[in-house]
């Protein structure tokens, strides 16, 4: 109950929400988000059945597939298309992604397994202008995307979107552990707090997925 209290009042204290960005992607049920911008460290699993992400103006990428359950012979089969990477730039507005037709059957599932399709498209129902390519190389659900989707990137010479040393930066172990320890002993609030904001924004927020599961 204590670590709780405690972890309640650092969320409150010194690890606010982003601020909303400039662009809104939403998607259709149909669609599940696998990476963002290269990474699959967007703040969600890709299991997580995400329906929406913020985004800042200007370039950007995103990795889904159709995931779907099709009628098949009096039974029902889950579709899951291959992942498709979409890129485009936008500015201060929502934006919305689908499939270009219904999948409601297996002719429409093979008609798109044959040749995807998608729709963007703004909230007045204009058309966004898109780059869209089913991720190339090899690639499975127990080992990720990332490998495939930098590849492709490094291929295309799309450098923003490639990893940095920012997003794969090693937790100060230390001040970790002087939270922990904090957390665990009789120490005073005010110290737990100056640790866990001397963190950076990663280091908080793989800090804060381990004392959740503790």
């Amino acid at each position: 109950m204590k670590k709780v209290v405690i972890l309640s009042s650092l969320l409150a204290a010194g690890f606010s929400l982003p601020a909303i960005a400039d662009v809104k992607v939403e998607l259709s049920p149909e669609l599940t988000l696998l990476a963002v911008n290269g990474s699959e460290d967007f703040g969600e699993k890709w299991y997580s059945n995400t329906r929406e992400v913020n985004l800042d103006d200007g370039d950007n990428q995103i990795l889904v597939r159709v995931e779907k359950l099709i009628p098949q012979a009096g039974d029902w089969a889950k579709f899951n298309s291959k992942p498709m990477v979409v890129s485009f730039n936008a500015n201060n507005e929502t934006v919305k992604l689908s499939p270009a037709f219904k999948i409601d059957g297996i002719q429409a599932q093979n008609a798109f397994e044959k040749d995807p399709k998608l729709d963007l498209s703004t909230q007045s129902g204009d058309n966004v202008n898109f780059n869209f390519v089913v991720l190339p190389g090899s690639y499975s659900v127990l080992t990720g995307y990332e490998k495939a989707l930098t590849a492709y990137n490094s291929k295309q010479g799309n450098t923003e979107f490639l990893p940095t040393q920012t997003q794969s930066a090693p937790v100060a172990n230390t001040t970790i552990q002087n939270v922990i320890q904090s957390l665990s002993g009789n120490v005073e609030f005010s110290a737990v707090q100056s640790d866990f904001l001397s963190l950076s924004d990663i280091e908080r927020k793989k800090f804060l997925q381990w004392a959740i599961i503790q």
